[in-house]
């Protein structure tokens, strides 16, 4: 007997399953499952990247804001406008869905830096480049139609924003990680800039920039293979992670170097509106202090000191007598 069914015979067999049971047969019931409701249980989306830490991302998100702040100043005196620029985001992605999300039409800068092994991506919105490519050429910025791409001699002007652009990003990360960029290519199109397999996670950050008519956002992509050597240095001087009192010795340093301003108050004395319209030269006004008498040393407004008037070679100076409130 062959024990292989032919094909025929597995049809036969699949059909007789789907008529059912025979007369003679009682269907027995399926027994009724009930729906177990586990608040516990959700949606987990695989995909979706988890390499960094709360601590580290909070790291990142400090030094990138203080890059939005050195953005901004270069920005505005590249083109003689006042421009705000600030980090609005610092997340981790896929690659692919970072290059699905990115808004087109945009130009793509494709850089390496030193030591990162894989190169960074840097974007510019083509409506915000093309304005400082006009403002830069002495134009005034203000741009109705924008070219889906950008000239060999547009970059090379172009490039005299974005190369002090990526000299700001680079100096506020010099504490974490000493770079060196160069640019290796630019193009406005997203299908060239599959510098990496669309499953690599990517550290995503956008910077947007807002003028008097000039709007648009800066994006800077780097590769999580390069940053994660330096993912502790990142956390470790995140100030979440910082002890109680760390700070102390740096603060008091920074505090004992502001200038304050100190006075001397001889005395006080209330007039009327009428006396005073009324004064002339040589007139003199009683004070409400005695000769003698300390006076009041105020430090930002505020009585600090009681002193002695007197006299250091051909200046006036006054000794501290005591201080008020110790």
């Amino acid at each position: 007997m062959n024990e292989i069914l032919s094909n025929e015979e597995i049809d036969t067999l699949l059909d007789m399953f789907r008529a059912g049971a025979g007369e003679d047969e009682v269907p027995v019931a399926a027994p009724k499952l009930e729906t177990v409701v586990d608040d516990r249980i959700s949606e987990v989306d695989l995909l979706k990247p988890n390499r960094l830490a709360r601590e580290q991302l909070r790291g990142m998100e400090r030094y990138f804001e203080s890059a939005g702040k050195l953005l901004s100043a270069t920005i505005s005196d590249k083109l003689r406008i006042d421009t705000r620029c600030d980090c609005v985001a610092v997340e981790q992605q896929r690659f692919g869905t970072w290059l699905e999300q990115l808004p087109g039409p945009v130009a793509i800068y494709v850089c390496k830096m030193e030591p990162f092994r894989t190169p960074v991506l840097l974007t510019a919105s083509t409506s915000l480049l093309y304005g400082a490519v006009d403002r830069i050429l002495g134009g005034s910025g203000r741009v109705s139609r924008v070219p889906k791409d950008f000239t060999q001699a547009e970059y090379t002007v172009a490039d005299a924003l974005m190369g002090p652009c990526l000299d700001r990003i680079v100096e506020s990360l010099e504490d974490v990680i000493p770079l060196k960029w160069q640019i290796e290519n630019r193009f406005c199109n997203p299908s060239m800039a599959q510098i990496l397999p669309s499953q690599d996670v990517v550290l995503s950050v956008y910077f947007q920039v807002a003028g008097e008519f000039l709007i648009g956002d800066l994006r800077l992509l780097v590769p999580f293979q390069s940053i994660e050597p330096y993912l502790d240095k990142f956390a470790k001087d995140s100030v979440t992670r910082m002890e109680p009192g760390t700070m102390r010795e740096q603060v008091a340093r920074t505090v004992k170097s502001v200038p304050l301003d100190l006075a001397v108050e001889l005395g006080n004395a209330r007039i009327t509106l009428r006396q005073l319209l009324d004064l002339q030269q040589g007139d003199v006004i009683p004070l409400d202090t005695r000769f003698g008498s300390p006076a009041v040393v105020p430090v930002m407004g505020r009585p600090k000191f009681l002193g002695q008037i007197g006299r250091i070679g051909n200046r006036l100076g006054v000794q501290v007598a005591d201080v008020i409130g110790a």
